[in-house]
């Protein structure tokens, strides 16, 4: 007994279509094996299926961004469960994207120009973003002269402090110091390349450098850099 399809293949062949429409094969896109090609009929199954997907699942990333899905499009990569979304026909990281990044050990002279400590750098992304940064660094300052320490978005100052000249401490002492926390939040950061987030240290006064200088510590709790990006609306 001859299915609906078959039937309304055939009387498509005797209008002329060619290529029935009705016989066409399904193809696969994300996890749905099922779903009918351009100009085809939709089956039952298909929008029982379509109707549960409200955001399509790939098996890797690359096979999600394979996929020229429309403008507003969302998918998920079970690889890592990033959601994406499609902006200007390419794939836009959706999911927060957050990054650290541990700052060096310094023991040595004041600098007069921008001394980075940690950057971390915020990889390229077509979507519009706004980040949330923050900074801690804790220090000896065995100087006369001030010290201004910097957070910097693509090389723009956000948050800053400065330290005014102070009597010497002990020098590599944890217990001892400055303890600066800098933060910004809702910074829109440019779309399409990677945006470096630094934390750095600049003398205000100038001076000879020899007998002058300040003391980090190189660990995760005292010398770091955060960054969380958000996707941003239109």
């Amino acid at each position: 007994m001859a299915t609906v399809e078959e039937r309304l293949a055939a009387l498509e062949a005797r209008a002329g279509i060619a290529g029935p429409l009705a016989v066409v094969p399904p193809i696969t896109i994300g996890s749905l094996a099922n779903v009918p090609a351009p100009g085809s009929q939709i089956a039952a199954q298909w929008a029982q299926d379509a109707s549960a997907k409200v955001v399509h699942p790939f098996a890797t990333t690359a096979a999600l961004k394979a996929w020229a899905a429309p403008n507003g499009a969302f998918a998920v990569a079970l690889d890592n469960y990033v959601l994406w979304r499609r902006i200007a026909n390419v794939w836009s990281q959706f999911t927060p994207w957050t990054g650290s990044a541990v700052g060096i050990a310094v023991a040595g002279s004041v600098h007069d120009v921008p001394q980075p400590l940690a950057t971390v750098n915020i990889p390229s992304d077509p979507g519009p973003r706004v980040v949330a940064v923050s900074s801690f660094l804790k220090f000896d300052l065995y100087s006369g002269r001030s010290l201004r320490i910097s957070l910097t978005v693509d090389g723009g100052v956000v948050a800053e402090a400065v330290i005014p000249v102070t009597n010497p401490l002990t020098v590599n002492t944890e217990n001892m110091g400055w303890n600066i926390a800098l933060a910004a939040s809702n910074v829109v950061v440019p779309a399409g390349r990677v945006i470096p987030v630094t934390m750095s240290t600049t003398a205000l006064v100038t001076g000879a450098a020899g007998d002058q200088g300040y003391h980090t510590f190189g660990v995760a709790e005292y010398n770091r850099v955060d960054a969380t990006v958000f996707p941003k609306g239109y």
